[in-house]
């Protein structure tokens, strides 16, 4: 059984890869009270401890505000910490995967889709700070895939670690019978968690390189809100959960979707993710 060591081991995705996949491999979690990454001399000791084939940083500041309001905090983590376990891994010979974000597209002027080949422009400093972790555990270490993935959305789980999404906030306001504000003028792909679970063992047998990771879209956020209210059997409700907003990016639409024709080519297929929604409903059974 090959093993696995995966830092931030309590966070949405990471927290269900474990369970996914406890059978599989023999997984190492870490959480950052098990490892703080930023400490670039005890991530050597214990990487080099367990000793894994393979290594996962899920560890990351996600949230862009804190991004924007904590620069230097976000930056040790999202850049620094990332730049140290590939270094660890390099020491030791195991292979990385380092998980990035569609949002290094957010200040390309052109439309989406976005391939790889294009340069990314990224205007929000977590952008920056994922676009320059890229470069830099490369800089450091060969054997790492690159994972830009789109807009996570899955259920709260017992035990799992919930995650601001747009599937769980439209259930909030179902359940609270509260109104949710959803932008007309934004354009980006989002994946059901499980179809990353599904898919991801499959990129350790492709080349190493960076690739879009997640499900292509070309609806507005609006418009899959409404998917997904339909899905729910919700759609009556439309009117009394949903608020068009089109003020929000109306002076410049946000459009950050993703191109797989890059991934696909090594068998790596998505559903879109109108499809993914209603897979999502299905398993819930909701």
């Amino acid at each position: 059984m090959e093993k696995l060591l995966i830092t931030g081991a309590n966070g949405f995705f990471a927290s269900r890869f474990i369970n996914y996949y406890k059978d599989k491999y023999e997984i190492i979690p870490l959480t950052s009270k098990d490892l703080n990454i930023t400490e670039e001399k005890k991530v050597i000791e214990t990487i080099g401890f367990y000793k894994p084939q393979y290594v996962l940083n899920t560890a990351a500041i996600a949230a862009t505000n804190t991004c924007e309001e904590q620069p230097e905090f976000s930056r040790k983590i999202n850049v620094d910490g990332s730049v140290n376990v590939a270094k660890a891994c390099n020491l030791i010979g195991a292979k990385m995967i380092y998980f990035s974000s569609e949002q290094v597209y957010n200040g390309n002027i052109e439309k989406g889709p976005y391939s790889e080949e294009i340069i990314p422009l990224p205007n929000t400093n977590y952008g920056r700070q994922k676009l320059q972790g890229e470069a830099l555990v490369k800089e450091v270490l060969e054997e790492v895939w690159i994972l830009r993935f789109t807009w996570l959305f899955g259920f709260p789980e017992r035990m799992g670690k919930s995650s601001s999404n747009l599937l769980s906030n439209l259930l909030k306001a179902i359940l609270k019978g509260e109104k949710i504000r959803v932008p007309h003028n934004e354009y980006r792909g989002m994946t059901y968690i499980y179809d990353i679970l599904d898919n991801l063992p499959k990129v350790f047998k492709s080349p190493y390189d960076t690739y879009n990771f997640g499900s292509e879209n070309n609806l507005s956020t609006y418009d899959v809100a409404r998917i997904m209210l339909k899905a729910m059997g919700s759609e009556k409700r439309e009117k009394d959960i949903l608020i068009k907003d089109e003020e929000r990016y109306k002076d410049n639409p946000r459009d950050i979707r993703i191109c797989n024709n890059k991934i696909r080519q090594f068998g790596i297929e998505f559903v879109d993710t109108s499809e993914a929604v209603e897979n999502c409903i299905k398993d819930f059974s909701l």
